[in-house]
C-alpha cells in the first residue's frame, strides 16, 4: 500500500471499528458518569451503580427494578400483572421494598405490599452471560432478595449475571380458598412473572435469555422445584438448582388451604363464604394479615413437619386467570414433568437449625413428642393417630435414633439427626429417586457436609454438633454481611470450598454439568449423574468425593421400609 493511501485506509479501519464498537455495546444512554451506567431495557431506563467485590474487582448493580405492577387494591390475591414501561430514568442504586413480613422487633412489621422488585448484578454489560435467578427462602413468610442477605460478589466473578427477586409472602402471597375466588400461588406466580421479565429484558444488561438457571434454598428451593414441574415455566429457564428443599418436604405444600383462608375471614368478621369475603379481604390494610403469618415462634408443634399455613397449593381448574399447579407435586413428578437439568441436595445436619431454635424458644418440644408419639409419624404417609401402624412407625424411629429412651437434653444430637431426616433428607432423597425414574434429563445430587469458617448460621445459633446446618451452604455462594460475626481469614480453607461451590454452580449454569472438564480447583472430579435407581451423589466436604450410593443409606432404608409397610395411598404431598 502506498504511503499516500495510508491515511484513507486508517480512516476506513477506524470507521469500521467505531461501527463494530457501537454494535457490540449494550443499549446504554449517554451519560457523564461511567460508574453510573444507564440501560435502556424494553420496560424502561434504569441507572445502575458500580460496586466493589475486592481488590481490583468491581461489578455493575441495578437494584429495585419493578417486574410487575404493584399487587395492591384490586390486584391483591390476583395473578401478577406485567409492569408497563415507565418514563424517565429509574434510579437503581437502592433495593425496592421488601414484601410485608414480621419484623425482628416483636409486634412490628416490615416491608410493604408494593414489593415486586428484582436486582441485577454483572461484571460485564457487553455480550451475553449465563443468567442465574435466585429465589430466596424463609418459610414463604420472611426474607427478600436484598444484597445484605445475598451479596453477589462471589457469583458475578465467575462470569454469570445474577438476578435476585422479591415475591409476595405469607397470606398475601399464598392465601387460597381452594376455589375460583382465590386460586392461590400468588408468590409462585410472582417468580414466574419475574422470569418472564428476565426473558424479555435481560439481554439489555448483558444476560443470555436462552441460558437461565433458577436456584433457591429452603422454601425458595421448593418454589424452584414447582417451577420445574409446571408447564408454565417451559422455555423461561433451562436449568434448576434446589438447595435443602423440594416440593415434597413436609412443610412445602398446603393441602387444606380453605381452612386457613376461612380462619382469617372469620377473624375479620367477614364470614366463611369465599364468594363474598375475598373481595372484602382486598380492602383491609395489608398489615392486618401479618398476625396470621407464621413466625418460627408461633408455629405449633410439630412445626415444620407439617404444611405451613400459607404455601403453594393445587389450584382449581375453573379459576378465571392462569392456573399453573394442577396436581400435587408427587403426581407431577410421576408424569415426568421434569425436563431440564436438575441439581438438588441438602446439608448433612439440616435439623440443627430448627432444634437450636426450639431449644431457645420452646423447651417443651421434646416433652410434647414424648407424650404424643404420633408426632413422629410423617403426615404424608396418611396414617391415623392411635392406630397400630402409628405405634409401629413411632416405635421404629425411637428405637433407631435413640434406642427408645425418653427424649431429653442429653439426646439433642440424636434428635437433631431424626429431625434432619424427617424434615429434609427423606423427602429430598425421594424426590431424586422419583425424578430419576421418570425422566432422562440430567440429575445431580449432593450432600454439603463441610464444617468450616463460613458456616455462619451454625455460628450464629451456637450449634456445637459436627456438620453443616440448614442454610450453612449459603455463605459459600453469597457474601452475607448480615450473618458475619467475625472476618474470615483469607487463608481459611473455607474460601477454597466456597470457590469450589461457586465454580460448580456456575459451571452448571453454563453447561448443565457442574464438572464439565478437568479442573484443578475441583480436584479434577467428575460429579456422577443419578442413575435410574436413584444412586450416585457428590459429597461436598473438605474434599469433593463422588459416591456411588445414596447419602445416609442405613437411615434412608429405614424410612423407605416403613413407608412401604405402613403408608396409606395417596400420600398427602
Amino acid at each position: 500500500m502506498s504511503t499516500q493511501n495510508e491515511p484513507r485506509a486508517l480512516g476506513i479501519v477506524l470507521a469500521f471499528l467505531s461501527v463494530l464498537t457501537l454494535t457490540l455495546l449494550p443499549p446504554v444512554s449517554s451519560q457523564s458518569d461511567p460508574t453510573r451506567p444507564i440501560i435502556d431495557s424494553p420496560t424502561g431506563q434504569v441507572q445502575g451503580t458500580t460496586e466493589s467485590c475486592g481488590l481490583f474487582c468491581t461489578y455493575y448493580s441495578f437494584k429495585g427494578i419493578p417486574y410487575a405492577e404493584p399487587p395492591v387494591g384490586s390486584l391483591r390475591f390476583r395473578n401478577p400483572v406485567p409492569r408497563a414501561r415507565w418514563t424517565g430514568v429509574r434510579d437503581g442504586s437502592n433495593h425496592g421494598s421488601e414484601c410485608l413480613q414480621v419484623s425482628v422487633v416483636p409486634g412490628q412489621v416490615r416491608g410493604g405490599e408494593d414489593c415486586l422488585y428484582l436486582n441485577i448484578y454483572t461484571q460485564q454489560l457487553v455480550g451475553l452471560r449465563p443468567v442465574m435467578v435466585w429465589i430466596h427462602g424463609g418459610g414463604y413468610s420472611i426474607n427478600s432478595g436484598n444484597s445484605v442477605d445475598f451479596g453477589p460478589e462471589k457469583l458475578v466473578q465467575d462470569n454469570v449475571l445474577l438476578v435476585t427477586l422479591n415475591y409476595r409472602l405469607g397470606a398475601l402471597g399464598f392465601l387460597s380458598t381452594g376455589d375460583r375466588y382465590a386460586a392461590g400461588n400468588w408468590g409462585l406466580k410472582d417468580c414466574l412473572q419475574a422470569l418472564r421479565w428476565v426473558r424479555s429484558n435481560i439481554a439489555a444488561f448483558g444476560g443470555d435469555p436462552n441460558s437461565v438457571t433458577i436456584f433457591g434454598n429452603s422454601a425458595g428451593a421448593a418454589l424452584v422445584h414447582l417451577l420445574v414441574l409446571t408447564d408454565a415455566g417451559a422455555g423461561l429457564f433451562h436449568r434448576a438448582i434446589a438447595q435443602s428443599s423440594t416440593a415434597l418436604v413436609p412443610y412445602a405444600f398446603q393441602t387444606r388451604p380453605r381452612f386457613y383462608a376461612d380462619r382469617i375471614a372469620s377473624a375479620l368478621g367477614f364470614g366463611t363464604d369465599s364468594s363474598t369475603y375475598v373481595e372484602r379481604l382486598r380492602t383491609v390494610p395489608a398489615e392486618q394479615f401479618v398476625p396470621f403469618q407464621e413466625a418460627t415462634v408461633t408455629i405449633p408443634v410439630p412445626r415444620f413437619l407439617r404444611p405451613l399455613d400459607f404455601g403453594p397449593v393445587v389450584e382449581p381448574g375453573d379459576a378465571p386467570d392462569e392456573v399453573i399447579v394442577r396436581q400435587r407435586p408427587i403426581e407431577l413428578i410421576r408424569t415426568g414433568a421434569h425436563r431440564v437439568p436438575f441439581l438438588v441436595g441438602y446439608t448433612d445436619l439440616e435439623g440443627a437449625f430448627f432444634t437450636a431454635l426450639d431449644n431457645a424458644i420452646d423447651p417443651t418440644v421434646k416433652g410434647q413428642f414424648n407424650a404424643n408419639p404420633h408426632l413422629f409419624v410423617p403426615f404424608f404417609w396418611n396414617v391415623g393417630a392411635g392406630t397400630a401402624a402409628s405405634s409401629q412407625i413411632s416405635g421404629a424411629f425411637r428405637e433407631h435414633y435413640w434406642q427408645s429412651r425418653p427424649l431429653d437434653a442429653s439426646l439433642d444430637y440424636e434428635w437433631t439427626v431424626y429431625q434432619s431426616d424427617h424434615m429434609f433428607a427423606f423427602a429430598i432423597d425421594q424426590t431424586v429417586r422419583l425424578h430419576a425414574q421418570t425422566t432422562p434429563a440430567p440429575l445431580y445430587y449432593y450432600q454439603f457436609a463441610y464444617d468450616g469458617d463460613l458456616n455462619l448460621y451454625k455460628k450464629l445459633f451456637g450449634v456445637q454438633h459436627p456438620g453443616a446446618i440448614h442454610t450453612d451452604e449459603l455463605p459459600y455462594l453469597f457474601h452475607i454481611p448480615a450473618a458475619m460475626l467475625v472476618p474470615v481469614s483469607p487463608d481459611s480453607h473455607a474460601n477454597t470450598v466456597s470457590s469450589r461451590v461457586v465454580r460448580m454452580w456456575t459451571n452448571f449454569a453454563r453447561t448443565g454439568n457442574p464438572t464439565p472438564g478437568q479442573d484443578a480447583l475441583l480436584q479434577n472430579v467428575q460429579w456422577p449423574t443419578v442413575g435410574a435407581t436413584g444412586t450416585g451423589y457428590l459429597s461436598i466436604g473438605h474434599d469433593l468425593l463422588p459416591v456411588q450410593q445414596t447419602p445416609n443409606p442405613t437411615r434412608m432404608n429405614l424410612w423407605y421400609n416403613l413407608q412401604q409397610t405402613y403408608a396409606n395411598a395417596p400420600f398427602e404431598i
